[in-house]
């Protein structure tokens, strides 16, 4: 299922472009629907990343492109949905997978959708052996990186910026210190593969954090840790003596 959110400033088009991903795309999942696009890159802050975004281009306060900008680097796929088609070249630009005109044709909207649908496949499968083998490269030129493909390329990413990363289910998802989130379908695993040992540590089977951006730790029976953004991670009972041992090296 691609979890997909909707934004257009008309309520008619948002209620239409529901029912018809409701109707002819199966593989559609709308988790949530927005008329205003302030609310919509508020939600995209505090969110995990989205599979797919439907959104139209001219809005009030924040247009579609101002918006994406916002939120650059993605991981989301992109679907413009507008009635004005002199828009389309700087839509590629931004690498939106498909561009459709109002009114919207059923026969389009299944094409743009099964072409996410392939891309996020593809992607899915170069995702493991592109962290890993970058991983030893960037450890041959002494610095600390991790590399994302994606369907347009290789997003790299400095590992001193990540504070943790968490599974959500049967994705993963990477917490910046800008506030951003990455998404990727792949198994945590993966990440503590990928994730030099000598700065973070699996405390839990659903988080991985950087011990080096740890704010606090509170004991308990596994015990908890405070991260720089404040959010507040459970440390498992089972690895809590080895989390606490890892510690004494950096302090």
């Amino acid at each position: 299922m691609l979890k997909t959110i909707l934004l257009d400033d008309e309520p008619y088009c948002l209620e239409l472009l529901a029912h018809l991903l409701k109707k002819h795309c199966p593989e559609i999942k709308v988790e949530a629907q927005f008329t205003d696009s302030t609310q919509t890159l508020e939600y995209l802050r505090n969110n995990p990343e989205p599979d797919l975004f439907f959104l139209d281009v001219e809005m009030p306060k924040i247009n579609a492109f101002d918006l994406l900008n916002h939120l650059f680097p993605f991981g989301f796929g992109v679907i413009f949905t507008t009635a004005y088609d002199k828009y389309a070249v700087r839509a590629i630009k931004m690498h939106a997978q498909d561009y459709l005109l109002k009114p919207i044709d059923i026969e389009e909207l299944k094409t743009a959708v099964r072409k996410v649908t392939e891309q996020r496949t593809n992607h899915c499968e170069d995702i493991s052996s592109s962290l890993l083998s970058l991983k030893q490269e960037d450890w041959a030129l002494g610095t600390s990186r991790i590399g994302i493909s994606t369907s347009t390329g290789i997003d790299f990413i400095e590992t001193s910026t990540i504070l943790y990363c968490s599974s959500d289910g049967c994705y993963s998802e990477i917490a910046l210190e800008n506030g951003k989130k990455v998404l990727l379908s792949k198994p945590l695993k993966d990440l503590e593969d990928a994730l030099p040992k000598t700065s973070f540590f699996r405390v839990h089977h659903s988080h991985i954090i950087n011990l080096f951006r740890i704010k606090r730790y509170i004991r308990g029976t596994g015990g908890e840790v405070i991260m720089d953004n404040d959010r507040s991670l459970p440390v498992a009972r089972s690895r809590k003596d080895s989390f606490l041992a890892s510690l004494g090296t950096i302090v």
